[in-house]
């Protein structure tokens, strides 16, 4: 398994350059990590699982070891030696060796969001839906199941919910499902007034 990361050095080198975005890098990333299994479904998880403790327990117990994979100041052998000093007998071999890559490239400042990009090609194999309720207030798990409904027609596969509590809005709730956004608060609906009287009675501009 190992080979067949290292056999991907390559494709880093020919489409990950200084000049892309973090989002683009590490969708690369992800891609490439999917691409080892072979995009298998359970294998996928089970790695996802093991990156997510990764973060967890590691990166956000000692913020100084993330400090440190992703300081320029520390080239990239010792980085990976450090990742095989400390991993090479206690993760899976394939994210092991991943990390080692990842490394190797110095691109370990994007380990967080080569995990969410991950994430985002996981829900899409697995037809999984993302859906994110926001709302001012607590709202009860009929008010969810409601909306879940509305929402299962226009977007097969899995719905996904999680829910969000913002004080700050102002009532009513807003439903981003994807990339799209479906603002249905009170704010969003005093805007949309605001701007139908803007548009329908503001007085018009004679030209001569």
């Amino acid at each position: 398994m190992s080979t067949d990361v290292n056999a991907l050095d390559s494709r880093y080198a020919a489409e990950v350059s200084p000049d892309v975005t973090m989002e683009k890098i590490s969708s690369v990333y992800a891609d490439a990590l999917f691409g080892v299994i072979d995009n298998d479904l359970q294998k996928v998880k089970e790695i996802l699982g093991e990156y997510a403790e990764f973060i967890s327990d590691v990166l956000d117990v000692y913020p100084q070891y993330e400090s440190i994979l992703g300081s320029r100041l520390i080239s990239a052998d010792e980085k990976v030696a450090l990742i095989e000093r400390n991993f090479k007998d206690v993760m899976n071999s394939v994210l092991f060796d991943f990390f080692r890559v990842v490394a190797k490239h110095e691109r370990l400042d994007c380990i967080r969001a080569i995990y969410c990009e991950a994430l985002k090609k996981y829900d899409k194999l697995a037809q999984r839906v993302p859906v994110v309720i926001t709302t001012a207030t607590p709202v009860g798990r009929d008010v969810i199941e409601k909306i879940k409904q509305g929402l299962a027609s226009k977007f097969p596969g899995e719905l996904v919910v999680t829910c969000k509590v913002d004080p700050n809005q102002i009532g009513g709730l807003v439903v981003r499902v994807g990339d799209t956004i479906y603002d249905g608060s009170i704010a969003a609906q005093l805007e949309n007034m605001r701007r139908n009287i803007v548009k329908n009675y503001a007085p018009k501009t004679e030209l001569n």
